[in-house]
């Protein structure tokens, strides 16, 4: 099928693209009988923004038959789902594929060309894109040998620092999203498998430095009980 660009107007818009972390499920605003298609691409990035990359985009989908119910992936960091009229009343919308990621929904119509509308700056009445972040919980700290009993019982400090992941390795985690590193050294990727056996350690007496390279990735420290 072949897919063309057109400016939205009050006939052809969607708005209002959330997500609910609860259900895992994107449900948005289009007009009643209208299908959609959602774009996901890396976090932060609008397709919508430049209509040449978008129509680019469009014709890679051009020639391959989106399968019904789930996400067709064109590359390691695009995918596209075509969701019908039908499909969206029926479901509310649709379950999200991942996070660290933006999702972007465009009302189209289809009969022998499937026409594809496009809102951009000032066209939006309210956001047809969602920026859905991943979130990883991480604790860095040294690790410290033990020594002596009862009241001789005495920490010293070692060459190492324990850095763990007390959560659940997102799904859609990629190796290398993380990386870290220990004074002025180079970085070190962080993968998937580190991240699911739960911790690592590095020797160093200085503190490992942990950043994200996945814009859309946000770190943070579990809550502790007082």
């Amino acid at each position: 099928m072949k897919y063309e660009c057109r400016p939205a107007d009050r006939d052809h818009y969607a708005t209002s693209l959330t997500l609910d972390p609860q259900s895992n499920r994107l449900s948005w605003t289009v007009l009643p009988g209208q299908d959609s298609l959602l774009v996901q691409t890396p976090y932060g990035v609008d397709p919508a923004r430049d209509p040449e990359t978008l129509q680019e985009l469009l014709d890679r989908v051009c020639g391959l038959r989106l399968p019904e119910g789930r996400f067709q992936t064109l590359s390691a960091s695009l995918s596209v789902r075509y969701v019908g009229a039908e499909e969206k009343a029926r479901n509310q919308g649709c379950d999200a594929n991942g996070e660290a990621c933006t999702y972007t929904v465009f009302p189209c119509v289809t009969d022998d060309v499937c026409r594809v509308y496009v809102a951009r700056g000032r066209d939006s009445m309210s956001s047809p894109r969602c920026d859905v972040p991943m979130n990883i919980l991480v604790e860095v700290g040294p690790v410290r040998a033990r020594s002596g009993y009862w009241l001789f019982r005495r920490e010293t400090p070692t060459e190492f620092f324990r850095v763990a992941f007390p959560g659940k390795c997102p799904e859609n985690y990629r190796d290398g999203d993380l990386e870290y590193s220990v004074g002025d050294r180079w970085l070190i990727p962080v993968t998937r498998q580190m991240i699911e056996r739960g911790e690592f350690y590095v020797r160093t007496t200085r503190k490992p430095i942990l950043q994200a390279r996945n814009a859309g990735v946000r770190l943070s420290e579990p809550r502790r009980e007082r």
